[in-house]
């Protein structure tokens, strides 16, 4: 592990704004700005341990629900909605390692946006729907404990 970690930089500033700034600032909004970024940075501290676990959840359920549209096959994903050339490109990007995160969130943006519009048969759109849920509910997960409340 490399020294300082992520967390003790973070744990570092908040020290600094306490020690150091804090008591050179006479303004109450400054003072107050001041502890807000102390407490916003313990927020990011928070999440930062969490972010790896909710990255390799992330990645698994883009793959197998990539996967899983790929079995549904040409029946329900027709050349004409542009579908078949998005789910390509997202299995390319879901199998290379490490995985090309960016390309493969494009293809869902497609995927998603074609449910929206209605330009994807029931068993497509119940798949995309059932990735976004589960995306919603690890990112509601990931920032619970950690969005600040001021």
């Amino acid at each position: 592990m490399l020294r300082p970690t992520l967390n003790e930089i973070i744990s570092g500033m908040q020290r600094t704004i306490m020690d150091a700034l804090l008591p050179e600032l006479t303004s109450p909004y400054a003072q107050g700005q001041a502890m807000s970024t102390i407490i916003m940075l313990g927020h990011a501290a928070s999440a930062l341990e969490s972010a790896p676990a909710y990255d390799a959840a992330e990645i698994k359920d883009l793959r197998a629900t990539f996967a899983a549209l790929k079995r549904l096959g040409d029946k329900h994903i027709s050349k004409k909605s542009g579908l078949r050339g998005a789910l390509a490109r997202a299995l390319r990007a879901g199998a290379k390692n490490p995985l090309d995160r960016r390309a493969i969130e494009a293809e869902m943006a497609t995927f998603a946006a074609a449910v929206a519009l209605g330009h994807a048969d029931d068993s497509v759109a119940r798949q995309v729907r059932g990735y976004i849920g589960r995306n919603l509910e690890r990112t509601r997960k990931l920032f619970a404990n950690s969005l600040p409340t001021l």
